[in-house]
């Protein structure tokens, strides 16, 4: 199964703060409705988005209809980069997870910010590479975690900017799909997290309350 974070990136987050700003000063604002279609497997690679607030699930449709999620992203984060930059067909579906607004990069909007310093061509080629790279290193940490240290590291990436007390609105079917596991092994390292007071399930979420405990736990 493809890893969550190929799907999604900090590449905008990785710019230094003055590009960053006039990169998302350039784009179109756009917003969508919960369940709306973003972007299509196969469709051209126009643009890329960055998540301005709300939440994008990342996945690929099924024969049967239904969404394998790979990535559920949330504000900062990047997706359709890789495709737009490389000039390939998109190879994920992306649906708003709920209501969110997005901010549209194309081709216009990155040729201006390169034009206006050459040096910027350079510096958002070595950002891709790294955030590339920092996919790969994370995929080949996740190896060597057990199934409750793979959902830790799930949840700490769903989280995002939040400070402590975070409380993450996701299901248990997309946090198994995430994972790569089965809804019983997710059952299973759900109740581990709880009983060792790392999180708080709830009715469609998971409150982590002291996020530097969750982050201990995937590191030993």
């Amino acid at each position: 199964m493809d890893e969550p974070s190929l799907a999604g990136t900090g590449f905008i987050k990785a710019l230094p703060a003055a590009v960053r700003d006039d990169l998302l000063a350039s784009g179109q604002p756009r917003t969508f409705g919960k369940g709306q279609i973003i972007q299509q497997r196969g469709d051209p690679a126009n643009e890329f988005w960055y998540v301005e607030s709300g939440s994008v699930q990342v996945g690929r449709y099924g024969i049967g209809g239904r969404l394998l999620l790979l990535a559920l992203l949330g504000p900062g984060d990047t997706f359709g980069e890789l495709a737009f930059m490389g000039e390939f067909p998109r190879t994920v579906d992306s649906i708003a997870g709920s209501d969110c607004t997005l901010i549209r990069i194309g081709n216009t909007e990155l040729q201006s910010l390169m034009m206006s310093d050459p040096a910027i061509t350079r510096l958002l080629l070595k950002t891709m590479a790294l955030t590339v790279q920092d996919a790969f290193n994370l995929i080949e940490a996740s190896r060597n975690l057990s199934v409750p240290q793979r959902l830790a590291q799930a949840l700490l990436q769903l989280r995002g900017d939040q400070q402590e007390g975070a409380t993450i609105s996701v299901t248990q079917q997309d946090l198994a799909d995430l994972v790569g596991v089965s809804r019983v092994s997710l059952g299973k390292a759900l109740t581990k997290l709880q009983a060792s007071g790392l999180i708080e399930p709830g009715y469609g979420a998971v409150r982590i309350p002291d996020g530097a405990a969750l982050e201990k736990f995937v590191a030993v």
